[in-house]
């Protein structure tokens, strides 16, 4: 990518231009995006390379998108001409504003020092989905999940809560339950499952709660209560779980699964826990230890193999999961009578 932190600056300049559907040399276009960038207090460009490179990212990103390069160029009476392909009018969505890219181009600038540091991999996927996103593609070449409706209402009023220390009034409504309003501490922000969640205090009480994002109603910074730190260290808080629960009164337990011999291969490229062991038995599949606590989330996620993976120990986690199976069959059967009733009308 080009290295200089004004290049999303001199992209949009430069995509200005070729919506227009003219020509222009390498020189007009550099004096035209000197003109923006010094209007901006921006350092303009003296280098050749520089433009250069500049085309060449951009016809990197219209190559990703629509498998051909967007900027094209003819030399003609020693010159050298560049304009869009024909059919492609810009680089962007327009359905976003120019202000809109400009806020997107920075934060993607910003992050994209990131990338190389294991924990920001994520980044090749949002750089990825910014792109097609803002460049509008006809025929997407990816399929990315979205969050809920309450996600995206809600987390980036949390974010900041937690990065300024603010105390926050919530409304918050359970299943099948009414709402209650509550006074929280926030803390820390996990996705799972397509899902965020909120780990906070509640004012007067000692424990973390987990608080779905589409669950809260309505939020509102509290400007009567003092923060209260959290003591707890959020880097090691899920060691003991599968998901985002922790069950009350629970310990952690040692667990042991065996599965078939093909699972093994999609538990170490996707493991139910990060700390989990993988011990491969051959023709006779595999066997997975984890130290964690018994939860809803680790239950779902057992389920979530069938027959594929039973549990050899603790008895009562693999009683559990013989009372859910059976209740499955209890249910297939009863549909399997109820279908055989009706042919039988």
């Amino acid at each position: 990518m080009a290295n200089t932190k004004d290049y999303s600056m001199r992209e949009m300049v430069l995509d200005r231009c070729f919506s227009t559907g003219k020509e222009y040399t390498r020189e007009e276009l550099m004096a035209i995006v000197n003109k923006e960038l010094e209007s901006r207090d921006m350092l303009p460009i003296r280098s050749r390379n520089t433009f250069s490179q500049d085309i060449i990212e951009m016809n990197s990103k219209f190559f990703k998108i629509y498998g051909e390069e967007g900027i094209v160029f003819e030399d003609r009476h020693k010159k050298r001409y560049y304009r869009y392909r024909d059919g492609i009018d810009s680089i962007y969505n327009r359905d976003l504003t120019a202000e809109e890219v400009e806020k997107l181009h920075e934060v993607r600038s910003l992050l994209q020092g990131l990338r190389g540091i294991p924990e920001m991999a994520w980044l090749d996927q949002m750089a990825a989905r910014f792109d097609q996103k803002t460049m509008g593609a006809k025929h997407p070449v990816a399929s990315f999940e979205d969050s809920t409706e309450g996600d995206a209402k809600h987390f980036l009023s949390l974010f900041n809560a937690i990065a300024n220390k603010q105390v926050m009034t919530i409304v918050y409504q359970r299943f099948g339950l009414d709402s209650k309003e509550r006074i929280i501490y926030p803390y820390y922000l996990k996705q799972y499952r397509r899902r965020w969640y909120l780990f906070a205090t509640i004012k007067d009480h000692v424990f973390i709660t987990c608080f779905s994002l589409d669950r809260i109603l309505s939020i509102a910074q509290n400007h009567e209560d003092a923060f209260i730190e959290s003591g707890v260290d959020f880097n090691h808080y899920f060691d003991d779980i599968v998901g985002v629960s922790h069950p009350d009164n629970e310990s952690v337990e040692h667990i042991v699964l065996k599965g078939d011999k093909w699972l093994e291969y999609y538990l170490r490229t996707l493991p139910i826990h990060p700390l989990q062991q993988l011990e491969s038995l051959g023709d006779e599949g595999c066997r997975v230890t984890l130290d964690v606590m018994i939860n809803n989330e680790l239950i779902q996620e057992l389920a979530f193999y069938g027959d594929h993976l039973c549990v050899e120990s603790p008895k009562r986690l693999r009683d559990i999961m013989t009372e859910r199976a059976q209740h499955q069959i209890d249910d297939y059967r009863q549909m399997e009578d109820f279908g055989d009733n009706l042919d039988n009308e």
